[in-house]
């Protein structure tokens, strides 16, 4: 456990002259910065990286390049290979000769930090939070270095606050696990106060820069409501906002003023819990890979050198998936070491389909629609109206679709079939930087924390109390007696906040209990939670999970006996992207507590 008092740990936010934004994403990532005192706020976007050569993406690959153990080179004393290139110089490294041979390729390593997802362990023993702690090292060390070109250079390091998106469907593990590798890669300090880290959701940040960027195009009126389907390459995350117009007090011209634009500000107050899976653009290339390995054949995808197949692999991600309309054929060249004669006599055969011609692989519209597209299209509109399913009187104004897989011109043209005139007025994608959607939104939201003024609870939380033993309702299995004789029972599951709650920034839940006074003794306390729309009575009732547990320790209290009970309130802090806990003393004393995520928040809890 850590602890410190918050009377010696302020820190103003004000303080804070710059921030950087990182979206560290499933295929690419991101980084962007903004400065907190101009007005309007205005985001520079990185797009000079390493090794980029012609690539025109504004983002870079979340790639990384480390040598095989067995090449006992760059190694670390633990043992540990260590990380030798990053983002399109991992790339260009896998391309050398023999690159494959002599380097471990990591990609998609994000999606091991949610093990719910049960991928399998990352090549040469590494952690996924250590693989995302290298990979942030190098991507926070380059956008310093351009960072400070400009005009940050005058500004000390310690006044620069960080943003780190992560998804919506993260549980509070995986969220704590990212905020420790970030500590790990040099962003922030442990002793740093916790807000010069702050992580944001995905579709929350996509959702700000749609509200800054395109309120006016759009025509966003007071109490317009508007989706954000952020589809990625991993997840894809939606969440529904309510725009609403406040008067600005920070407007000295508010009074003289005609100019409503000027004298109002923009708030977003959550209406439907944010929710998303697993089924973005990278499963697109798993159903690719399999659709060849049956055109193909077994025998001759073994002997494709991986490669050849990095090479298809991008081939189908920079020409096929990106233009894919659902109706044009589309054509793959084959690997030269592909011979003819051992291809199936079904792609050798003269016919009408001419699925083969001089190495060039034909994949029409259609199989492409059957095998790749549309199983993953599918789940993404299923999402969007589940999302629509759990808005107030289904009352939807705009869908903003954001993400590398937002700009699909096909996952486009289906989401706009199904739901617009119907179920939203209309369906937008933003053309300006919809790449970087998320990152500049996080850059937003690192300026103005406030501009979200409610959350919804995505699940209950509560913690596990001894309270009096009910005897018309408690089990004898969970009856103990305390020293005084009185029954008491265990167990029992307290809640803090409730499934759907809508919860204001910063909102403090507190219970209270008693401790035998002993300096220096810890207890532990636990804090549970679960996805039902009931509340449990106990803790270990069925689909509760432990989420943390942490300890508290008895300080020094003057006048007070060992063994006299002095009372602690433990508080939960609630409507940000991250929970947060304190323990205060009967003598006033407080404590941030930051505790040991449960692994089974990771391993089971329900999605």
């Amino acid at each position: 456990m850590s602890r410190s008092n918050p009377q010696q740990k302020q820190h103003i936010s004000s303080q804070y002259k710059v921030v950087i934004a990182y979206d560290f994403g499933t295929t690419y990532s991101g980084a962007a910065y903004a400065f907190t005192h101009t007005t309007p706020t205005e985001v520079f976007d990185i797009q000079n990286w390493p090794n980029k050569g012609g690539n025109f993406y504004p983002k870079v690959p979340t790639l990384s390049v480390y040598p095989r153990r067995n090449q006992g080179q760059l190694t670390q004393s633990s043992g540990r290979s260590t990380l030798s290139e990053w983002g399109h110089g991992a790339k260009k490294a896998m391309l050398k000769t023999h690159g494959a041979k002599e380097n471990v390729l990591l990609s998609h390593f994000k999606l091991n930090l949610d093990k719910s997802l049960q991928r399998p362990p990352l090549e040469n023993g590494l952690q996924p939070a250590q693989a995302v702690a290298d990979y942030l090292r190098c991507l926070h060390e380059h956008t310093l270095q351009e960072v400070e070109r400009s005009f940050a250079k005058n500004y000390l390091p310690d006044t620069f606050r960080y943003c780190l998106t992560v998804p919506a469907v993260w549980s509070d593990k995986a969220k704590n696990s990212m905020r420790q590798a970030a500590i790990q890669a040099g962003l922030i300090t442990p002793s740093d106060p916790t807000d010069r880290l702050i992580l944001v959701s995905e579709p929350e940040a996509a959702a700000l820069y749609c509200e800054e960027t395109m309120a006016n195009q759009v025509e966003l009126k007071d109490k317009d409501r508007i989706m954000i389907c952020d589809a990625g390459g991993g997840t894809v995350d939606l969440i529904v906002f309510e725009v609403n117009f406040t008067e600005d007090p920070n407007n000295n011209e508010a009074s003289s003023s005609s100019d409503t634009s000027r004298t109002r500000k923009r708030q977003l107050k959550e209406v439907t819990k944010g929710s998303g899976e697993s089924c973005g653009s990278i499963f697109l290339d798993d159903r690719f890979r399999k659709l060849l390995k049956s055109k193909l054949g077994e025998q001759v995808m073994s002997n494709i050198s991986p490669r050849e197949l990095y090479n298809m692999m991008e081939s189908f991600s920079d020409a096929i998936k990106p233009e894919f309309n659902g109706v044009d054929d589309h054509f793959l060249e084959l690997p030269r070491s592909v011979k003819v004669e051992s291809l199936p006599l079904s792609l050798r055969e003269e016919d009408d389909e001419n699925h083969l011609d001089q190495g060039v692989l034909k994949l029409t519209g259609q199989e492409l629609k059957e095998h790749i597209f549309d199983p993953v299209v599918n789940k993404v509109l299923f999402l969007i109206d589940r999302q629509y399913q759990q808005i107030p009187d289904n009352r939807l104004n705009f869908l903003f679709l954001v993400g590398g897989f937002g700009s699909s011109k096909y996952l486009y043209q289906k989401i706009e079939k199904v739901f617009r005139g119907v179920k939203v007025k209309k369906i937008v994608c933003p053309a300006d930087r919809a790449a970087l959607a998320v990152v500049r939104g996080a850059a937003y939201y690192g300026v103005d924390p406030q501009v979200v003024v409610s959350r919804v609870a995505r699940r209950t939380y509560g913690m596990n109390l001894t309270v009096p033993y009910d005897d018309k309702i408690d089990p004898p299995s969970k009856r103990v007696l305390r020293p005084d004789g009185s029954p008491q029972c265990t167990s029992r599951f307290i809640p803090f906040v409730k499934k759907n709650d809508e919860l204001p920034v910063d909102h403090c839940s507190e219970n209270q209990f008693f401790v035998n006074y002993s300096e220096g003794e810890s207890y532990d306390v636990s804090s549970y939670a679960t996805t039902n729309d009931t509340i449990p009575r106990y803790c270990d009732d069925p689909d509760v999970y432990r989420v943390a547990k942490f300890s508290v320790v008895t300080p020094n209290i003057p006048g007070i006996d060992k063994g006299d009970p002095i009372d602690v309130t433990v508080r939960m802090y609630f409507g940000t992207t991250e929970i947060r806990f304190e323990a205060e003393f009967s003598t006033g004393q407080k404590f941030d507590v930051y505790g040991d995520y449960d692994e089974g928040d990771d391993d089971t809890f329900p999605k």
